[in-house]
């Protein structure tokens, strides 16, 4: 008898779980990946096909998350920092017109990291670059994060910095970032001032 209420209960329990899945549905898309698609919208690789990487946040390890963000220092106010340095010191004023005129005049654009991601040991090779108009890039630079310098914003590193000598043509420039060993690639849009 207690086989049986045992059988019993087993079979409502996988009724049960069968039942709380039965509105997702393995699906695979025109290019041959398998996904979940689940009722309220969402969807998801499905994790027992080898053809597919999982790419969820959740399935990335710790150490393989980067954070990369842009700041971007326009010529008005590189022009300002200059000036005020330069009067902090006595310059004069023929001095500080020589250091204006050295000034990029598309401003700055800082590739930049929280220090704490940087690690000895797991070093990333990095692609940046650096798009006013068209497809064509007007920086393109190669070059790893251990070389990454102290900004003087407090618990960020300088990834790249890259100074825009023309003004640039367009309102906003695009941004790319790539690497290569994980093929990612971060793009981020530029708003000129």
């Amino acid at each position: 008898m207690g086989v049986r209420i045992l059988k019993k209960v087993f079979f409502l329990i996988a009724i049960f779980i069968v039942c709380s899945f039965a509105d997702d549905i393995i699906a695979t898309t025109s290019n041959g990946s398998t996904v979940i698609l689940h009722d309220n919208g969402r969807w998801e690789y499905y994790q027992n096909n080898a053809k597919i990487r999982d790419v969820r946040p959740t399935a990335i390890p710790e150490d393989a998350k980067y954070e990369i963000s842009i700041k971007y220092e326009s010529v008005d106010r590189l022009k300002k920092d200059v000036r005020m340095a330069m009067e902090a010191d006595f310059a004069t004023e023929e001095e500080i017109k020589d250091s204006l005129r050295k000034v990029p005049k598309g401003g700055i654009i800082y590739f930049q990291v929280p220090t704490k991601q940087i690690k000895k040991g797991f070093v990333r090779d990095l692609i940046y670059s650096v798009y006013d108009t068209g497809k064509n890039p007007i920086f393109t630079e190669r070059a790893s994060d251990d070389q990454a310098t102290a900004s003087e914003d407090s618990g960020v590193s300088n990834l790249m910095v890259v100074p825009i000598y023309a003004r640039p043509k367009a309102k906003v420039m695009k941004a790319k970032v790539v690497s290569e060993t994980g093929r990612q690639t971060l793009e981020f849009d530029i708003p000129v001032k």
